[in-house]
């Protein structure tokens, strides 16, 4: 059982973080290049990124509390990031 929730754990971790990693690269891509397609692009994809990613939870049957703590810590992260890089 705990081999179970560890890799529940981790693959939480690496999904989290992979979207972190995608939205670093969008906030330093759209830094540079200022496009208003792009950014449309971007919204829609990241929508779309976010409701795959609340499937592939559900699938691994992660716990309301564990998605909100990996979510609330992407966010938390991510905005940081954004307000610190202006």
């Amino acid at each position: 059982m705990k081999e179970e929730q560890a890799r529940k754990h981790i693959h939480l971790i690496m999904g989290y973080s992979g979207l972190l990693l995608i939205g670093l690269a969008v906030f330093r891509n759209l830094s540079v290049e200022k496009d208003h397609v792009e950014y449309g692009i971007l919204t829609f994809g990241s929508l779309f990124l976010i409701v795959y990613f609340k499937f592939a939870d559900d699938k691994i049957g992660a716990t309301r509390k564990e998605k909100a703590f990996y979510r609330i810590g992407l966010v938390g992260v991510l905005w940081m990031i954004a307000f610190y890089s202006n």
